[in-house]
């Protein structure tokens, strides 16, 4: 477990000059819209209705790729994934998207970004302009986070555990708090993400605390 329970509402980390009247209060279906207009004007947050994109329940299981050695943080496979109460998949997922989002946020700030970010009900749309929507759907049924990609299109991540992988010691863990790993091919969900839309997200992202 990461060193702090993360909530189930998304908290965003808003500088010391932005007003606080702007800061998003948790609402039942809110979607929070970070959009940046220009560069001297700070992003704006409104609610909308959620979009529904994304992988469905009874979309068929996304094909491999024809080539998984150029699959980005590919590895070598698994033959299921680590077992995960209902509490801690919430948690771990919740804290994943949450950095995911507050990576968005600071490459905005700090860059200029024109990345767009939506989020609500457990499904968060990012728009990368010149390539396409991405959507990540939380799978609270199958435990999993189900990606779709303008790239490298539809995948489902289940949690894994280093160990699990590798047969290694906690201790010598890379991850140490675990990862979201494709099956089919062995990618990493954080190392695509790097890769595809140039983040800087940690590759222990479960060692990340997020400011309350």
């Amino acid at each position: 477990m990461f060193s702090r329970r993360v909530p189930h509402v998304v908290r965003w980390s808003l500088r010391a000059s932005r007003s606080s009247s702007l800061a998003p209060k948790p609402r039942t279906n809110q979607t929070i819209v970070l959009r940046r207009n220009a560069p001297e004007l700070s992003r704006s947050f409104y609610a909308s209705a959620a979009r529904a994109k994304g992988l469905q329940p009874d979309t068929e299981d996304p094909r491999p790729p024809t080539n998984a050695s150029t699959v980005a943080g590919a590895t070598s496979h698994v033959a299921e994934p680590s077992p995960l109460t209902t509490e801690e998949y919430h948690d771990y997922s919740e804290h994943y998207f949450n950095v995911l989002i507050a990576e968005l946020e600071k490459m905005q700030e700090e860059q200029g970004s024109d990345i767009e970010a939506e989020y609500s009900a457990g499904v968060l749309n990012i728009t990368v302009p010149s390539v396409g929507t991405y959507v990540l759907n939380k799978q609270p049924p199958n435990k999993q986070i189900w990606l779709s990609s303008p790239i490298s299109g539809p995948k489902r991540y289940d949690w894994i555990l280093e160990g699990d992988r590798m047969h290694e010691k906690q201790d010598t863990r890379e991850f140490a708090h675990g990862q979201w790993i494709y099956m089919r091919d062995g990618s990493n969900l954080t190392e695509l993400l790097n890769s595809e839309m140039k983040l800087a997200l940690p590759k222990d992202i479960y060692g990340v605390l997020l400011d309350d």
